[in-house]
Formats: C-alpha cells, structure tokens, sequence
C-alpha cells in the first residue's frame, strides 16, 4: 500500500484523468477502504464532536465468525481470549463540521464480513461500538460522551486515510507465528480482565515515509530520453521497490524500507518504452523514458 491519502490520489486522478496510472490507484483505494457507516458523538468534558468513520477491508483478517448467543456467552464469560477482533485505528485528525466548527475523526478498519454482521445484528452492533470506544480511550486518551448516533445519510465524515498494515503484524496478532505477540489489548485489573474481550489493535503508520535522493535530466545526444536516477542506500534487491512510470508521472515506493516518491514529469512519456536499472554497487535506480515527438 502506498503512504499517500486518499483524497490525494482521487483528487490527481480528476486531475490527470487521462492518466491510466492514476485511474488505476483510484481503483484499488476504492477496493480496499470502503466507507461504512459513520458514528457521530461528542468529546467528554469539552463537547468537540467526534466522528467515527466504520471502515472495510480485506487487508484486516475477520475475527471467528460466531452466532449472536455464543458472543453473549464469551461476554458473560470468564475467558478474556475468548474472542479476538482485529481491527486498525487510524490517527485522530482535525476536521470542520458543516457549521465550520473544529470537530475531529478518525477512522477504523475492520473485516467486511464483520462489518456486515454488525450491521445487522444488534448485538454484534452494541458490542463493537462498546469495543470501539474503549480502543480510542486505550490508544489515544479519548473519552466520548454515552450518546452516540449513527448517521443515515453519510457514510464517512471527511476523506477516508490510508492505514498501513504488515502481513508480519496480522500473523503475529492473530496467533499464526511463533514471534512474540504486541498485542495492545484493553487492559485493567486481573479481576476486569477476566470479563474483557480482547481487541486487536493493528498499528496504522501512516505519514511513516521518506522520499529519496533523485535527480532528472534529458540526455542531450541520440534517442530524446529523460533520464531519472533515485538513490537508495538501504535497498539490496530491486524486488523491494514498487515502480510506476505514468504518462507525466513517476510513483516509487518501497514498503519494506520506508521510501515514497511522487513526482510530476513536465514530459509526456511514452510509457511502453520505458526500461529501468538497479546498480547494487551504488545503490542507484536508473529510469530511462523515452518522450514523445523524440
């Protein structure tokens, strides 16, 4: 996944409408974070509203499906494993409601499937929102008021944020690794404990990206080319970058080191003929693009 928010590559994607790099990222954004519902309430002590987008996606694995009676008895239960619901809380950001009043939103990431029998069955609907809340409260110190109102006519307060998700992190929080788990669970006293269900959070790093050293220039003699070279210190193999050459724009991204790049080409590329090259030796990505009308 690309450390880019949403609205950004909508908004390029109007932009550069022609632009079949563009209109393809548009589309996988839009497949994997699908809006909800969103939950409107009030911060305690201040009343600053809070909006809570209800994402889905399947990067998030589903917890086990259950029936509505085995989740009353896990409540009732003694067993705080009993249940584990993944889940990815993104960062709390400011926004202005209709009114132009600071409000804030954040937006949370769970399983369709899930998200589907919370939506239809009440208490799956009670016990994630008492879930939801108690995981905002744990991670960022946010208390909401009881009343909280689920909105009918919008799905999403604001654009909807990347969350960047490891495939390593959901093995680990799902029990499918050997590694020690970082479960940041809902916790309190031994005696609370053992009545808590137990909440996967999965981290959301997003902004969590650097762009590397580049320069452009076009080669002066022979075929009119534009050639772009990007330093990268901490790649050994070219299999861990992502490159996508557009008409007028260049995408690179590696996850596994952090690097995002997104950069306007004042060119028109052709981009079938379009070849690159990794030097391990200097650690340098040559990007060769041959313009139109060369």
């Amino acid at each position: 996944l690309l450390d880019a928010s949403l609205s950004k590559i909508y908004n390029l994607s109007k932009r550069y409408k022609h632009n079949t790099t563009y209109s393809k990222l548009l589309k996988i954004y839009e497949k994997l974070f699908i809006a909800g519902f969103c939950v409107k309430t009030k911060e305690l002590g201040n009343e600053t509203k809070v909006f809570i987008n209800i994402c889905k996606t399947e990067s998030i694995p589903p917890p086990k499906d259950i029936t509505e009676s085995e989740l009353l008895e896990i409540i009732e239960s003694d067993l705080p494993e009993g249940y584990k619901v993944p889940m990815s809380i993104g960062e709390i950001r400011p926004e202005k409601d209709k009114k132009g009043e600071e409000a804030k939103a954040c937006d949370i990431a769970i399983h369709p499937n899930f998200l589907k029998k919370v939506e239809e069955i009440q208490a799956f609907k009670n016990f994630f929102m008492a879930i939801v809340f108690q995981g905002l409260e744990h991670k960022y110190g946010l208390v909401c008021e009881d009343e909280k109102i689920i909105l009918r006519n919008r799905k999403a307060f604001g654009t909807l944020q990347m969350h960047r998700i490891q495939q390593r992190e959901i093995d680990q929080k799902m029990g499918r690794s050997g590694e020690t788990s970082l479960l940041q669970d809902i916790t309190g006293t031994d005696e609370e404990n053992k009545r808590k269900v137990v909440i996967e959070t999965l981290s959301s790093n997003e902004n969590a990206t650097r762009e590397p050293e580049y320069r452009m220039y076009k080669r002066k003699d022979g075929q009119n080319c534009l050639i772009a070279e990007f330093k990268l210190p901490d790649i050994i193999s070219a299999k861990e970058v992502t490159l996508d050459v557009g008409e007028d724009r260049i995408l690179l991204e590696s996850k596994s080191k952090g690097y995002f790049l997104d950069i306007f080409i004042p060119y028109i590329v052709k981009q079938k003929n379009c070849t690159s090259s990794f030097q391990k030796s200097t650690k340098i990505l040559t990007v060769t693009m041959p313009l139109v009308g060369g």
